[in-house]
């Protein structure tokens, strides 16, 4: 269902990321500039047996044609590689990964764990500090314990997302995933967040199917990662920005694709999105902003589902982002018997993932707990 009109927008160019599309016979029919780079060869119009073993390949290919996406390790062209399998269109799309075999991750797991901790106990002071100050008598003081709480909001999205990236990076980032109904959850956070995006002057439209669309995932997972896409679509906007995120089923997948016209990424930061940039990219200040987890995070996320996160993006023109959730995974998860303890510590989760891109004036009530936020009644 889609609650404002916005007319067509244009879904842009193939990202310069490390992909690869080939025909249902195995046959290679596009590489990115990015991935043949890294390669130093153009693989283009060669076989998946020409690069991977033969057992490997004809399993690609037989699960693509059952309509099934495919996670494995191996190595291509002498380099080890996580690569993503996802029938896409007739088609296979390959996301490859390369190992960072000499590149440490960029904060140990025990250190992000200890700055976790200290960021979540000096958070639950601040907040217990926050509760006892006396009303505001005037808008000054109001808006100065406005900025106050949003900072804690953003130190305590900074501590989550901290930790769940050095966990990826070690390879200990774990998911808890049920079989649910993905439109609900979707439909949740784009009743919440279309006004909030409207209120800041960005017209925001959604589109979901009417019906459920079951699939194992993990909701907190899934949630953060649609929620931090959007947060960077209103942080980075422009004049005439507008944001449109859709939910569809393309074949054996559900795919999410958020796109907007915001100032767009430039193409020297693209290679770097998903992973620790460089020292250089830091000091030229080439980095989109902020501390560059909620990126890293999603394709994490979304590679542990089994899925992919696609981004292309043309500069003042606009980014788009492609997520893919297979709706049966060839390999079967575990499912937890307890659910997972709230990573919000019962605060709105919208309002925690959103405190980079909204103005200080949403945060000027009360610090309450809650352990879930409403959602509006559809219209």
């Amino acid at each position: 269902m889609e609650n404002t009109a916005l007319g067509d927008m244009t879904w842009f160019p193939a990202a310069d990321d490390y992909l690869m599309i080939c025909s249902p016979s195995g046959r290679i029919l596009f590489v990115t500039s990015s991935l043949r780079f890294q390669l130093e060869e153009d693989l283009l119009g060669r076989s998946l047996n020409d690069i991977f073993p033969d057992s490997l390949a004809a399993q690609i290919i037989t699960l693509a044609h059952e309509g099934q996406s495919h996670s494995f390790h191996t190595k291509l062209q002498g380099k080890a590689v996580r690569c993503s399998m996802t029938p896409k269109e007739g088609n296979m799309l390959i996301t490859v990964f390369f190992a960072q075999e000499n590149h440490p991750p960029a904060m140990a797991l025990s250190s992000a764990e200890l700055l976790s901790r200290e960021i979540s106990s000096s958070l639950g002071t601040m907040f217990a500090a926050w509760d006892a100050l006396p009303p505001a008598q005037d808008k000054k003081s109001q808006y100065a314990k406005s900025v106050l709480r949003q900072g804690m909001y953003r130190l305590m999205r900074m501590g989550c997302n901290l930790l769940d990236c050095a966990r990826a990076e070690s390879g200990q980032l774990e998911l808890n995933v049920r079989q649910s109904d993905l439109c609900q959850l979707f439909r949740e956070l784009c009743q919440r967040v279309a006004p909030m995006a409207e209120e800041v002057g960005i017209p925001f439209s959604w589109d979901c199917p009417e019906g459920p669309l079951f699939c194992p995932f993990d909701r907190e997972r899934i949630e953060r990662v649609i929620l931090g896409l959007i947060s960077n679509s209103m942080k980075y906007t422009r004049q005439k920005n507008r944001i449109r995120l859709v939910l569809t089923k393309r074949d054996d997948n559900a795919v999410i694709i958020l796109a907007d016209r915001g100032r767009g990424i430039p193409s020297s930061v693209l290679p770097h999105l998903f992973s620790r940039p460089p020292e250089s990219s830091l000091s030229r200040g080439l980095m989109v902003g902020g501390a560059g987890y909620s990126l890293m995070l999603a394709r994490a996320v979304m590679l542990l589902h089994g899925g992919t996160c696609v981004i292309s993006s043309v500069p003042d023109e606009g980014t788009t982002v492609t997520l893919s959730l297979p709706l049966h995974p060839s390999t079967p998860y575990l499912s937890l018997g307890a659910p997972s303890p709230d990573y919000a510590s019962g605060f709105d989760h919208v309002l925690l993932e959103l405190s980079t891109a909204l103005p200080a004036s949403f945060y000027k009530e009360k610090a309450k707990k809650s352990k879930s936020y409403p959602a509006p009644p559809e219209k």
